[in-house]
């Protein structure tokens, strides 16, 4: 994407007072035409960068990846979350889920969950998880293209939670409009209500599932146990909604960002398709480029960070997307290059590492391997253009995408 103008002359006249004037919460215009502009100025002339409402923003890969292991600063987010939400039964499962939890509390909750997401489990997945994405395609493989995004990469990843939740497929409408509100709502009540109808509903769903669990899955969630006790009500809560927000958007955002590669580099699709065991380097090296995530830590204790002072209860802001693009650890970042060997962080690092990592690469890879076998010059409409959204993570809105067929 070409920088504007004006942002360039800002990058070459006064480079270090442009750095120190981004805001993360209110980014200049220039900014959304080209994010990576300013990222590599922050890099460069403010890499443990303040924000206007004094958060930190880190753009550095060493910086990004002490932060996600060091446990000093905690994920915990009861003091932010009460301001959101309010006290009650919402602030309650935010604050109760592993996400949001440190160890010892985190690891007792994750070891419930964790054997249903080993490599060995995830390959149970294979079957329903390519049944689902040939499904999806058929409805327009005939018909010479599609918006990606819309006719499949936000449905296929809520196709396969609401199949492994026991959840109706007639309740899809539904999610995807609470996903879109709780992530990307401009307004903070319809955020709110958003996530209030999500809770409703996840806890009719429990109740259903602890009358009748619908799979081995559920069954370990809604009767499991820490520290010799049943979980609570708000315990199961948290474990479902953190499936719930933690497979849909990260991995429909990838999925367009991979595909509008693609799209665009077709001698990479050719090579893909003639040898097939390159997938797997391909998969690691996209995660990298195409890291969609921006997490944050809350400090703990007072302490000094690389010369940065930090407080007690201050925030630092981990822009994954950033940190996989450093100069500093890997040449030529901006390019796609799958013979790299990659030493991403896209899943996260430390306890913290992503649960369902394994799975969110058995999709992806699914994806590619299916569409790739059924089409042939995968390129973006003629006079057409993506579109995307930032700076709360980064996902592409709009994929406007033709083939011929295999």
């Amino acid at each position: 994407m070409p920088v504007t103008s004006s942002a360039q002359i800002a990058f070459d006249t006064d480079p270090v007072s442009t750095a120190h004037a981004f805001d993360l919460a209110n980014p200049p215009d220039a900014y959304f035409d080209d994010p990576s502009g300013y990222f590599r100025l922050l890099r460069d002339h403010d890499p443990q960068h303040r924000n206007g409402d004094g958060s930190l923003l880190l753009t550095r890969y060493d910086d990004v990846r002490t932060i996600w292991r060091d446990l000093t600063a905690t994920v915990d987010k009861d003091d932010l979350f009460r301001q959101r939400w309010g006290d009650g039964p919402l602030l309650e499962c935010h604050t109760t889920h592993m996400l949001f939890r440190d160890p010892p509390d985190h690891d007792r909750l994750r070891v419930i969950l964790n054997p249903f997401f080993t490599p060995k489990a995830v390959r149970s997945f294979d079957e329903p998880v390519r049944n689902v994405c040939g499904e999806l395609i058929s409805k327009f493989e005939d018909k010479g293209g599609c918006d990606f995004v819309a006719d499949f990469a936000i449905l296929f990843p809520s196709y396969i939670f609401l199949d492994l939740m026991g959840m109706p497929r007639e309740k899809l409408p539904d999610f995807i409009h609470w996903e879109h509100e709780v992530m990307r709502a401009a307004d903070p009540k319809d955020r709110v209500a958003a996530a209030r109808e999500i809770y409703a509903y996840l806890s009719d769903h429990k109740d259903r599932q602890k009358a009748n669990p619908s799979s081995d899955f559920l069954r370990a969630i809604v009767t499991g146990e820490v520290d010799g006790r049943p979980l609570d009500h708000l315990e199961i809560m948290g474990m479902l909604y953190v499936l719930y927000v933690g497979g849909l958007d990260t991995v429909y955002s990838t999925l367009g960002w991979v595909m509008r590669h693609l799209a665009t580099h077709p001698e990479l699709q050719d090579r893909l398709r003639d040898h097939p065991e390159d997938l797997p380097a391909a998969l690691e090296e996209f995660f990298r480029a195409f890291s969609v995530a921006i997490t944050f830590r809350q400090v703990t204790s007072d302490y000094m960070f690389h010369g940065a002072p930090l407080k007690k209860g201050d925030e630092i802001y981990l822009p994954i997307m950033l940190a996989d693009r450093d100069p500093r650890v890997f040449d030529d970042p901006h390019t796609v290059d799958i013979d790299r060997k990659s030493r991403h962080i896209n899943f996260g690092t430390g306890v913290h590492i992503c649960l369902g990592l394994h799975l969110a690469k058995r999709e992806i890879c699914v994806v590619l391997e299916e569409f790739l076998k059924r089409f042939r010059n995968i390129r973006i409409r003629e006079g057409e253009t993506y579109r995307y959204h930032t700076p709360s993570g980064f996902g592409v809105d709009y994929l406007p995408i033709v083939w011929d067929r295999a």
